[in-house]
């Protein structure tokens, strides 16, 4: 099959890693894959046999450079079977396409899209913020394919569209995701390793302040650090412990990042479904993770985690209390968490969405 993806750009985050993922496996398994985007609004590198091009006009702001490239977008899909689209914006480029080329459309859902923004930190004006309201309340409407990457993602497209659609995954590399490998120096220091971003509903804050704490009050608790891996300018200004900045340059530092370390904490507000604890737990890091939604499709509390109420300071100061002295609980984590993990390979996730490709009109 000609598939066509249709992107809003590929900075290195969660859903453009899935579209490169998902991109490099499907021409692996020989169909004819594409990925189109604005101009200047790269990042991951594109694999082998994954045609890519960028259009339209170079702009700073991603919100403003998807918007202003539309007609570009939808001018430069090619006749294709599949037109493949995440987030609102890029639905509607690629809805219109779809109609040009005679091709379906698929709309892959990756979080609870309408209020993805409303922390205001990548929009910050009204205006804009209800523009972006309105056009995911109208791609809710559209005649176009709708697949969730989770339970929790799902009832939010149903609350929408009032009708089920089909739950396909994000997915971890047990080549490259394993307890067996490279490791950093950790200095002697119990080490918490956090996925660090600007946005508020990812819950750094939250980390830094029950980190603070913890430091602050830290008794007969381990010394500790924080390890932060970011491809962002982060404003730390508060932090009172310990911390070091990873800038990995792809899976394998990651990997490597995850598996020194001895906890990881996913601290986000909401998640649809929440990528770096199933990587920590495929490496053996124990795990802290918020119960901010599909996690829940991985996750269980006492099994191969530790959950807690998302934006609860003192819930997560006693999570990771907890953790940090009971050694026991951390080793069974680190056993249940491969296995965990072994459920959710990229392969599994490419059939998954290969299904729904191949289903009738």
């Amino acid at each position: 099959m000609k598939l066509v993806w249709v992107a809003q750009d590929l900075h290195k985050g969660g859903g453009e890693r899935v579209i490169i993922e998902l991109s490099a496996r499907l021409a692996k398994r020989n169909h004819d894959v594409q990925i189109i985007y604005p101009r200047g609004r790269g990042g991951f590198a594109i694999p082998p046999g994954v045609a890519a091009r960028q259009v339209g006009f170079e702009i700073a702001s991603p919100m403003v450079s998807l918007v202003m490239n539309l007609p570009a977008l939808i001018a430069a899909v090619p006749p294709c079977d599949w037109v493949l689209c995440s987030m609102p914006i890029s639905v509607l480029a690629g809805y219109f396409a779809g109609q040009l080329r005679n091709a379906r459309v698929l709309s892959y859902v990756m979080t609870d899209e309408r209020m993805h923004f409303d922390d205001r930190v990548s929009i910050k004006s009204n205006f804009s913020l209800e523009f972006y309201h309105i056009a995911t309340d109208l791609v809710q409407r559209l005649p176009a394919t709708f697949v969730a990457n989770s339970r929790w993602t799902a009832t939010r497209i149903r609350r929408g569209r009032g009708v089920e659609c089909p739950i396909v995954p994000s997915g971890v590399d047990p080549n490259v995701f394993t307890p067996a490998g490279p490791r950093h120096i950790t200095d002697d220091l119990f080490t918490i390793v956090v996925v660090g971003r600007k946005t508020r509903w990812k819950g750094l804050a939250e980390l830094i302040e029950a980190l603070n704490r913890i430091f602050l009050n830290q008794g007969d608790l381990p010394s500790f650090q924080l390890w932060i891996i970011t491809q962002e300018v982060l404003d730390l200004s508060t932090t009172k412990f310990p911390y070091r900045i990873f800038r990995p340059d792809g899976d394998r530092d990651i990997a490597a990042i995850l598996r020194s370390a001895d906890l990881l904490v996913h601290p986000s507000w909401f998640e649809g479904f929440g990528l770096p604890p199933l990587e920590a737990m495929a490496c053996g890091t124990p795990v802290i993770i918020s119960d901010c939604g599909g996690i829940r499709d991985y996750a269980r509390h006492g099994h191969n985690c530790l959950l807690f109420t998302p934006r609860d300071v003192p819930a997560l100061i006693r999570t990771i209390t907890t953790l940090m002295q009971d050694g026991d609980l951390r080793r069974k984590f680190a056993q249940t968490g491969p296995e965990t993990a072994a459920g959710f390979t990229w392969d599994y996730v490419t059939d998954a969405f290969e299904e729904v490709l191949t289903q009738p009109r």
